[in-house]
């Protein structure tokens, strides 16, 4: 056995690859590539347990960071799927693979511009018109819109993979939206964290001048040359498979996040609508497809585009990259053409050459593939969820006359393709120190640049733990690997951040957050803040339950208990006990109230809403701030006995207050905090009114124990047992509870917070008293018409301390109410003026 095989003993131990297709590891002899020796020898060094010790990292670090990929029809989301092994790929082989990448985004670009100007190609017949009329993609109402002169495709993503022989073929392109990108670069940074050495070592090409060439791309793009361009990613919002994506990238490439409703066209300009105002958008890097952009003038019903957006483009005033309508070059009828399309634009031949592709509507190409249906796959022209792929080898006989009918009956809209064996590669299972086998696919990478089209030198590899599969996807539970260019000599370090040359503005204020962003960050506050109101309420009574031993303390749970029935809003008389229910009876609804997600008001079903808004804006959300989210939706009480249920409580107290802190002491005061903390206030306030007054309901003012309950869920009892020695007094109670401005849980100071928000919020301006100022001023007076002593000064002070709290507690809603209409109601009437294709 010679040095090589020796090195390599332990990981390729048991890993056999399939004869007569192409594996990424090995030689045909079971040999290790040589580019791969390093990396076995660095991962056998490592040994199994510290492997599985860093693939539990890294799931963690995925976990954490909210890495995510939803699957269409499944309500959870799947944390996102990286096996620790990367593919790797000498500057060689890359080089030509570039090289065939930049001349087909050349090539795709040129055939955008004929289609939708002179339309040379058809003119001189080097393609059918069905192909691009008929089978899908070409939208008509895009054909006076671009001129193309200065406005190019900015990026592209196109998939690869292998024949037996081991060269690369081109099976599909992304034009209108790519995704992906984002998904390498944190697959990139996961890895470089699991294995820092090992990358350093490595001489990995970096991706980072990829991310800066799209993002100088871009603000080239801006019809607007007085000022600083203000560029948007338009995402179809949270529910969209590669949302995580959409705010990862904004975030990292500095733009502004927002959705359809964020966004409204006046006099054929595009405006983000902020808090302060309305902001001129000039480019608009989308991740929404063509055909949902505009409903006014192509899908009538869809709610993800902006009405009016054409428009604004034709009149110069917003560029929109991709181009809107160059969803037709996806079309993948094209690829039967390219190698003559590329000729007669460029004067070349393909480097990168297409999977051999017929188009249907072409009678000889029908006849040439049901005559030998081993070789094709069926694939629709315009990729569709509702017309899968269909292996012709794999049907029945009945499916085949059902496919060909199919196809005969719109033959435009289909294509075969040969089809490709794709290459085997080594997936780290994380559960044993052997490699499995899976099947691979890549996604590169390809932007404008000042030098014409660069390329990620790295990709996203999907692949799929089977390695026979022929359909590799993430919708079908594939999963990702780093793509590792080995540079021939040591790389220089690149980031987004910017270099020495150019003066950058200083700045003290965001751009504005859209008034979406700012109805999330309420809310945000307000279901923390409510998910921790009752986890404190429910740690109290938990506490009181296990103390109990006389009567009267039995009666003090009961209380508490009616309480928590009545705060946390069940009906039917869930906590219907009366002392009298078994403690195994309290305990399991108990239990419900802490984790069931579906009863409204229990502490999980606050916190799903929480977690909910924390994902609308999680391109506004620090690390720290995700990961604590994180914890708080992971957490849970082993089963459900009180001492359990009890630490699962203190967890969630504990993270509640962690992000309190981060909150106070990290987010810049500005729009986004004023609103988050303006809801958490709101909550607080009423939270606290209506605790007061349904111990008012079921205990008398002589019942100190209760009194001390109510000290205990506000955190206070510390501070008045200081003041106070162990003397619990009904007035000494109500006043630190309500009018103590020094107590940061009083009811004073979260109305002296809420006027520094609202005054925060009307910006300052010299203009008449908005709604939500006055409705918190008619609040603050009805709170200075009162304090303890006079209270307790009253014939009847219970009468009279709730009929108080009352007008209280209605006009806080009322200020709820006239902040939500002043900021939050901001979406447009809308008029369908078409059916569903406008």
């Amino acid at each position: 056995m010679n040095q090589r095989t020796s090195q390599a003993a332990n990981l390729l131990s048991g890993y056999t690859p399939a004869p007569g297709v192409y594996d990424e590891l090995c030689l045909p002899d079971g040999k290790s590539r040589e580019k791969y020796e390093f990396l076995i020898r660095s991962l056998n060094h490592l040994g199994g347990a510290e492997l599985r010790r860093r693939k539990e990292d890294s799931l963690r670090i995925l976990k954490e960071s909210g890495v995510t990929y939803n699957v269409y029809g499944d309500e959870r989301e799947r944390v996102w799927g990286l096996d620790l092994f990367p593919l790797l790929m000498d500057s060689k082989e890359w080089d030509g693979i570039e090289r065939g990448l930049a001349q087909r985004s050349e090539l795709l670009n040129e055939i955008l511009k004929d289609v939708y100007g002179p339309k040379r190609s058809l003119y001189e017949k080097k393609i059918p018109h069905e192909v691009l009329f008929q089978s899908g993609g070409f939208l008509r109402a895009c054909a006076p819109v671009y001129d193309f002169t200065n406005f190019r495709l900015a990026f592209l993503a196109t998939d690869i993979s292998r024949d037996n022989q081991g060269n690369f073929y081109v099976i599909g392109d992304r034009v209108q939206a790519p995704s992906g990108s984002g998904y390498a670069l944190e697959n990139r940074i996961v890895l470089s964290r699991i294995f820092p050495s090992l990358y350093r070592d490595s001489q990995v090409h970096r991706v980072a001048l990829y991310f800066r060439a799209l993002r100088k791309t871009l603000n080239s793009f801006s019809p607007n040359r007085d000022r600083e361009p203000l560029t948007i990613l338009l995402t179809p919002g949270p529910g969209n498979e590669t949302y995580f994506e959409h705010a990862y990238l904004a975030g990292y490439l500095g733009y502004i996040l927002a959705q359809a409703e964020d966004l409204t066209v006046r006099d054929n300009k595009v405006f983000l609508k902020t808090i302060e105002g309305l902001q001129q958008v000039d480019v608009i890097f989308r991740r929404v497809d063509d055909w949902y952009m505009d409903p006014l003038e192509l899908k009538g019903d869809s709610l993800l585009g902006v009405p009016g957006i054409l428009g604004a483009v034709r009149a110069g005033n917003v560029m929109v990259a991709n181009p809107i309508g160059s969803g037709f070059l996806e079309n993948r009828a094209i690829h039967a053409y390219l190698p003559n399309l590329c000729k007669f634009y460029l004067g070349e031949d393909l480097i990168l050459p297409n999977v051999s592709t017929l188009w249907m509507g072409d009678e000889n190409s029908r006849n040439e593939v049901f005559s030998n249906p081993h070789k094709y796959t069926i694939k629709p022209a315009i990729r569709s969820p509702l017309d899968s792929s269909a292996f012709l080898s794999t049907l029945k006989e009945k499916e085949m006359s059902e496919l060909r009918a199919r196809v005969e009956a719109r033959p435009e809209r289909y294509v075969a393709q040969e089809i490709l064996a794709g290459s085997t590669c080594p997936i780290f299972s994380g559960d044993s120190e052997e490699l499995l086998i899976g099947k691979s696919v890549l996604r590169t990478f390809t932007c404008l640049s000042e030098n014409g089209y660069t390329s990620m030198p790295g990709g996203l590899v999907r692949v799929s733990p089977k390695a026979d599969e022929l359909i590799i996807t993430n919708q079908r539970g594939a999963i990702s690997k780093d793509l590792w260019i080995l540079a021939s000599e040591e790389k220089k370090e690149f980031s987004l951040l910017p270099g020495q040359i150019g003066r950058i503005p200083i700045k003290r204020k965001g751009s504005g957050i859209p008034s979406r962003v700012a109805d999330n960050m309420f809310w945000m506050g307000r279901y923390a803040e409510r998910a921790e109101n009752m986890t404190r309420l429910l740690r109290e009574t938990v506490h009181k339950i296990l103390e109990a031993e006389e009567s009267y303390e039995k009666e003090q749970f009961s209380m508490l208990l009616g309480i928590l029935d009545q705060l946390s809003g069940y009906s039917l008389g869930f906590f219907e006990t009366n002392g009298l229910d078994s403690l195994d009876t309290i305990r399991e609804k108990i239990f419900q109230l802490a984790t069931s997600p579906y009863a409204s008001g229990s502490i999980r079903h606050d916190l799903n809403f929480f977690v909910g808004t924390t994902k609308a804006v999680r391109d506004r959300i620090s690390d720290d701030t995700r990961y604590l989210i994180s914890r708080l939706e992971s957490e849970a009480p082993g089963n459900s006995s009180y001492d359990e249920v009890l630490e699962y409580l203190q967890k969630l107290v504990n993270l509640f207050a962690s992000l309190s802190g981060l909150a106070n002491e990290s987010m810049s005061r500005e729009t986004g905090y004023f609103f988050l903390d303006m809801g958490k206030r709101l909550e607080r306030a009423q939270f606290l009114v209506r605790l007061i007054l349904s111990t008012m309901e079921r205990a008398s003012l002589y019942n100190k124990s209760m009194f001390e309950s109510l000290l205990n869920v506000n955190d206070i009892r510390i501070t008045y047992r200081r003041r106070y020695k162990y003397r619990i007094e009904a007035e000494s109670v109500v006043d630190i509870l309500i009018f103590d401005e020094s107590n940061p849980r009083s009811l004073a100071f979260q109305l002296e917070r809420l006027r520094e928000n609202t005054l925060f919020s009307s910006s300052g301006k010299d203009e008449e008293i908005s709604e939500e100022i006055q409705r918190l001023r008619d609040v603050l007076v009805r709170f200075g018409e009162e304090d303890a002593k006079r209270i307790f000064e009253y014939a009847d002070p219970v009468g009279g301390l709730r009929r108080w709290l009352e007008d209280i507690l209605t006009q806080l809603k009322s200020v709820s109410d006239a902040v939500a209409t002043k900021y939050f109601r901001y979406v447009e009437n809308q008029v369908r003026l078409g059916g569903p294709y406008g």
